[in-house]
């Protein structure tokens, strides 16, 4: 099977062929093989057949049957992509359009190869995702190409797709792989949250956002990571740093559900931030004007706030480098960190190797954090 530019096995079969089938596919091999080795037979790719399989693990097909030879196919047809698209149970009111349509052409990826990646990433995405406002941007023409934010449920969308409607707009609320894919095929590309689910007011999560003035000033973002896991370490704080996808990094802290609200926070977020910018004058800044900051990175506190979003982790980005938003482990903030690493196929064999750096997110309540607020609540009072 073509699995990007390589050509994979994904399985092994023998039940299914009739004895005339069998012997007529020997034969087939034997006229075209390439090589023997230890009574292996070596063939090019060429004949394409239909098998009917009890699950996908592991990148193998699993208690496999053979159904029928595709002769009418090219072996070239026969994709990973189209593999993971046809296998996976999803609304029936779903129709894929024009999968070969050209999503990310430095990559050539198309939107196959999209919704693919959606249906592979979509056990570490959706849980991101599960009961939040979805503010989504969408590239009709692909990347690079004109964009458009949309926070309202078109008229036109599917009857399983939900809804939730705040301060007027009727946000879709995207729990399930249907809704995923559906927006996909929309090409939504980037994927925004806010910091709070719909049954709440208050914030689940602190995010920080360390923005530097351009892709070659990077090493900042690492930089201004590294120093507040230093003081996260020291105040007992669990945080998660992630790849924004675009220039900078984003440092997630998973909150107590409905502990703290949005101002408590920001005298937590203010303080961190501030006290940097004085520790590193000539290097950070909190200032919001983009002409005054002087080269500086930015460190985003502000933006931490009601009715706000942030880059949902595992979203891709409208760049041309296919970046994904990508959760990172702390030992990989380092100086060999590079952005354009995190496209799509890098992710995805990523994820195929190595548990996802936020698998436990959600599991963490960081109580310290009151505390901690608390004792900055009572300075600030002196």
């Amino acid at each position: 099977m073509k699995k990007g530019d390589e050509i994979v096995q994904i399985g092994t079969f023998h039940r299914g062929l009739k004895d005339s089938e069998k012997k007529s596919l020997i034969q087939a091999i034997m006229r075209n093989r390439e090589k023997i080795e230890d009574n292996t037979v070596f063939v090019n790719p060429g004949i394409c057949i239909e098998l009917t399989f009890q699950a996908i693990e592991n990148d193998q097909l699993v208690n496999t049957y053979f159904h029928s030879f595709q002769f009418e196919l090219t072996w070239e047809q026969c994709t990973w992509e189209k593999l993971i698209l046809t296998n996976h149970p999803v609304q029936s009111e779903i129709k894929m359009t024009h999968p070969e349509k050209i999503i990310w052409e430095k990559l050539d990826m198309n939107k196959e190869k999209y919704l693919a990646y959606l249906i592979q990433i979509s056990p570490f995405f959706l849980p991101f995702l599960k009961q939040r406002a979805l503010t989504i941007i969408r590239y009709p023409h692909g990347i690079p190409g004109e964009s458009f934010y949309q926070k309202n449920c078109p008229d036109y969308a599917p009857s399983f797709i939900k809804t939730e409607e705040i301060e007027g707009n009727h946000y879709i609320i995207c729990n399930e792989l249907s809704t995923l894919l559906w927006l996909g095929n929309q090409l939504a590309i980037e994927f925004h949250v806010p910091y709070q689910t719909i049954d709440t007011e208050r914030p689940i999560e602190i995010v920080f956002d360390l923005d530097p003035p351009n892709r070659s000033s990077f090493p900042l973002a690492i930089k201004a990571a590294k120093e507040m896991k230093k003081i996260f370490d020291s105040f007992d704080i669990v945080s998660y740093p992630k790849l924004s996808g675009s220039k900078g990094i984003q440092i997630h802290i998973p909150l107590c559900k409905n502990c703290l609200t949005y101002e408590e926070t920001r005298i937590f977020t203010s303080f961190i931030a501030n006290y940097l910018v004085e520790k590193f004058p000539n290097e950070f800044t909190v200032e919001r004007m983009k002409k005054n900051r002087g080269g500086k990175l930015y460190i985003d506190y502000v933006q931490h706030a009601k009715g706000k979003t942030i880059i949902c982790p595992y979203s891709t980005r409208g760049k041309e480098e296919a970046t994904v938003a990508a959760p990172l482990y702390w030992e990989e903030v380092n100086e060999k960190l590079k952005i354009e690493t995190y496209n799509i196929p890098f992710v995805l064999d990523r994820l195929a190797n190595m548990e996802c750096p936020m698998s436990d997110f959600f599991k963490q309540k960081n109580k310290s954090l009151l505390t901690i607020i608390s004792s900055l609540k009572k300075e600030m009072i002196k």
